[in-house]
């Protein structure tokens, strides 16, 4: 005879019941509507021959009303449709219930591939990456784009509107 067979009628309801609590609980953790991402800053990190980092400063919006809680993530970074740097997540962040976080993340690439690009206006960008969340380990995705210009003065990072 099986354990199950053998446990009392109202034993087995409280189990059902306590196994949908947590369920519930569970999933009032999980975002309803997922984060808004800007780009707010793009500044270099270091600079060498072959490859170089740039710091990106992200603007995470959460419109939920219970926090977001990060604990990895990724950013790629595309300019006029080419996919030129990459980066990863260097701590958890946590975005609180309808509230806003700046996040920063470093992305290396060889930018060397845009000098053709500087005189042209403007830099059409896309940031598309996601966020992982605790304690679920689900992955949102986010995506931000825009027109990056570039400073007028040296040691000036370039923006986004």
């Amino acid at each position: 005879m099986s354990t199950l067979a053998r446990m009392p009628q109202k034993a087995i309801v409280r189990l059902v019941l306590t196994g949908a609590l947590l369920f519930l609980a569970g999933c009032s953790m999980l975002p309803g509507q997922a984060p808004k991402v800007q780009l707010v800053n793009v500044a270099p990190q270091s600079v060498g021959l072959l490859s170089q980092t740039l710091l990106l400063t992200l603007q995470v919006s959460n419109p939920n009303d219970s926090a977001l809680r990060a604990k990895a993530g990724e950013a790629r970074l595309w300019v006029r449709g080419r996919e030129i740097a990459y980066g990863l997540l260097a701590q958890p962040i946590l975005v609180p219930a309808y509230g806003s976080t700046q996040v920063q993340i470093p992305v290396t690439g060889n930018f060397l591939q845009l000098l053709g690009d500087l005189g042209r206006g403007g830099l059409p960008y896309e940031v598309k990456g996601y966020l992982v969340t605790d304690p679920f380990a689900l992955r949102i995705p986010f995506q931000a784009q825009g027109v990056l210009h570039l400073p007028g003065q040296p040691g000036e990072s370039a923006s986004a509107p």
